[in-house]
């Protein structure tokens, strides 16, 4: 079982626009989010996001640079990346009820 979504976060489309690297968007969600698979598309910096019960936590481009970007296995796939999103706006804390 699963599912998929394609994703454009405005905020980031204009900043893709300005030049920021797609790369940025994808740490982000791997370090944040429980997702199986990303694929980054140029148009607007949109990425397709799935979920699996199983998930792969890998994530693609057609961005340059092209590719896989990380998957299990690979050096970077766990860790800290924040330095590559160190730019992003400061998340809101929410209030625990």
């Amino acid at each position: 079982m699963g599912a998929t979504a394609c994703i454009v976060i405005p905020w980031f489309a204009d900043e893709f626009e300005k030049g920021a690297d797609w790369r940025s968007m994808a740490w982000w969600i791997h370090d944040h989010l429980p997702y199986s698979s990303l694929y980054f598309f140029n148009r607007l910096c949109a990425f397709n996001i799935q979920w699996r019960e199983r998930p792969e936590r890998r994530i693609d481009s057609y961005i340059p640079p092209k590719g896989t970007l990380t998957k299990k296995g690979m050096p970077n796939w766990e860790g800290d990346h924040s330095n590559a999103y160190s730019w992003f706006p400061e998340q809101p804390k929410r209030a625990l009820p």
